[in-house]
C-alpha cells in the first residue's frame, strides 16, 4: 500500500508539472518535438509489491505526425493531448493486450518541451528551449534582451539627419525662389498684375521670403518699365514722322501751287516770245524755275513715302519688341519650371532620407524612452491545426512552439510608413522638413 500511495503522488505530481505551462483550468496540450517519460506498474496480488515495467524506460519524443511510438502498444496519438489523456490510453491498451484485470497504473510526464522562437529587435534571435510558467518578458531576456544599437550606427544616423536637414533647408529656400519667378513670370507673359500665391503671401513677413517677393516685383517692375520706354521713344519717333508728313505735305501742295502759277507764267512767255514781244532769256529762266520747283516736289514726296515707310517699321519694332519680351519671359518660364521640378523631386528625396534617418532609425526608437523600453510584443501559435496571431504583454505566458516577434513601438505621432510627396517630414530639433 506504501508503494501505491508514492505511485498515486508521482502521477498527481507528473500531471501538475505537464500542465504547469499553461492555466489551471487548461491543462498542457502536446504536440511535435515534446519528450515525455513513461512509467507503468502495477501491484502483484499477494506480494504487496508494485512491478515496474522494465519496457517503459526511457524517454519519448512526439514526433511530426503529432503520434509517439511505444514499445507493446504501438504509436499513440499525442497532439492536442494531456499527459493525463495518453496515460489513460497506455494503461487500457496495456490491459487489452497483456489480459490484465485491472489496468496498471501509467503516468506520463514532459522531460522537454518543444522549443519556442523569438525574433525581431532582439539580440540574438533563435530558438530556445521552454520551461513552464515562461513570461514574455522572460522569453525576451532569454534571447539576449532589447536590440542595442551600436554608437557609430547612432552617429551616422545623426550626421545622415543633420546633412538632410541643411539640404531640405536650401532646397526649400530655392524652391520658393523659383516658385516665385514662376509667378513673375507669368504675370510678364499675360501682362498682368503681379500676384503671389498663399503659400508665399502667409510668409511675407519671413526675411528671407520678404527679399523673395521684392526682388521678383522689382524684376518685374524693371522689365516692364524697360519695354515701356523703348515703346515710348517709338511711339514718339512716330509722332515727329507723322508732324514730319503733315509738314512736307503741306509743302508738297504750296510746291503745286507755286508749279501752276510758273507753268502760266511760261505759257504767257512763250506766246511772248513767239510774237517777239519778250526776249528768250526770260523764258529760258521761268522754264529752270519750274524744273526746280519739280525736283523740290518730287524730293517732298519721297521724304513723304520715306517717312511712312519709318512710321510702319516703327508700328513693327513695337510689336518686336513685345514679341522677343514675351517669348523670352515665355523660355525663361520653362527652364524655370524644369529647374522647379528638379528642385522639388530632391526636395522629396531629401525628406525621406531625413525621414529614413531619424523616424525609422534606432536612433528615433532609443530617443523616445518609453516607446523603446515598451516594445510590441506579437506571438504567433498554432492550435488544433489554426494559426492564431496575438498581440499580448510582456507578462502574458507563452507555450511552447510559440513565435514571439519583438518590434519598437513608435510614438503616436509618427507614421511607419514611407511620407508620401508633399507630406511633413520628420521632427528633429522642433521643426517639420516644410518649415525650412
Amino acid at each position: 500500500m506504501k508503494e501505491l500511495h508514492w505511485t498515486l503522488l508521482r502521477v498527481a505530481a507528473t500531471f501538475l508539472l505537464a500542465t504547469g505551462a499553461a492555466r489551471a483550468e487548461e491543462p498542457y496540450r502536446l504536440g511535435p518535438q515534446d519528450q515525455i517519460q513513461i512509467k507503468v506498474s502495477d501491484l502483484r496480488a499477494g506480494t504487496g509489491e508494485a512491478y515496474q515495467w522494465q519496457a517503459f524506460d526511457g524517454e519519448f519524443t512526439v514526433g511530426a505526425s503529432g503520434r509517439v511510438s511505444l514499445p507493446v502498444v504501438g504509436e499513440v496519438e499525442a497532439t492536442g493531448r494531456s499527459t493525463t489523456e495518453i496515460a489513460n490510453d497506455v494503461a487500457e491498451r496495456l490491459k487489452a493486450k497483456a489480459g490484465l484485470a485491472t489496468k496498471p497504473d501509467a503516468s506520463v510526464q514532459i522531460v522537454k518541451f518543444r522549443p519556442f522562437y523569438v525574433m525581431g529587435s532582439v539580440e540574438k534571435p533563435g530558438e530556445y528551449e521552454y520551461r513552464p510558467q515562461l513570461s514574455v518578458l522572460q522569453a525576451v531576456s532569454i534571447a539576449g534582451g532589447l536590440q542595442r544599437v551600436p554608437t557609430d550606427i547612432l552617429l551616422s544616423f545623426v550626421r545622415e539627419g543633420v546633412t538632410s536637414r541643411g539640404a531640405i533647408q536650401e532646397l526649400s529656400a530655392t524652391r520658393l525662389a523659383l516658385l516665385a519667378r514662376q509667378v513673375r513670370l507669368d504675370a510678364e507673359i499675360r501682362d498682368v498684375p503681379l500676384v503671389f500665391p498663399p503659400e508665399i503671401e502667409t510668409r511675407s513677413k519671413e526675411p528671407e521670403v520678404a527679399r523673395i517677393i521684392r526682388e521678383e516685383r522689382l524684376a518685374l517692375e524693371t522689365r516692364r518699365a524697360a519695354l515701356a520706354s523703348q515703346i515710348a521713344n517709338l511711339k514718339q519717333n512716330k509722332e515727329f514722322l507723322s508732324e514730319q508728313i503733315t509738314s512736307l505735305t503741306a509743302k508738297d501742295a504750296t510746291t503745286g501751287e507755286q508749279l501752276d502759277i510758273m507753268k502760266q507764267e511760261l505759257a504767257r512767255i512763250s506766246g511772248l516770245v513767239s510774237k517777239g514781244l519778250s526776249a528768250m532769256p526770260r523764258q529760258i529762266e521761268t522754264s529752270q524755275t519750274i524744273a526746280t520747283l519739280e525736283s523740290n516736289r518730287l524730293d517732298v514726296q519721297i521724304a513723304v513715302i520715306r517717312a511712312r515707310q519709318d512710321i510702319s517699321k516703327g508700328e513693327r519694332d513695337i510689336l518686336d519688341l513685345k514679341d522677343q519680351r514675351r517669348n523670352t519671359a515665355l523660355q525663361e518660364a520653362a527652364e524655370t519650371r524644369m529647374r522647379l521640378n528638379e528642385t522639388m523631386a530632391k526636395l522629396e528625396a531629401a525628406k525621406n532620407l531625413l525621414y529614413q534617418a531619424e523616424i525609422r532609425s534606432p536612433a528615433t526608437v532609443l530617443a523616445n524612452s518609453d516607446s523603446y523600453s515598451k516594445p510590441e510584443y506579437i506571438v504567433l501559435r498554432r492550435s488544433n491545426g489554426v494559426a492564431k496571431t496575438l498581440t499580448v504583454g510582456e507578462d502574458d505566458l507563452l507555450q511552447p512552439g510559440d513565435v514571439v516577434r519583438v518590434r519598437p513601438r513608435l510614438p503616436d505621432n509618427i507614421d511607419a510608413t514611407v511620407p508620401p510627396a508633399g507630406s511633413r517630414g520628420a521632427r528633429a530639433s522642433g521643426a517639420t522638413a516644410n518649415d525650412f
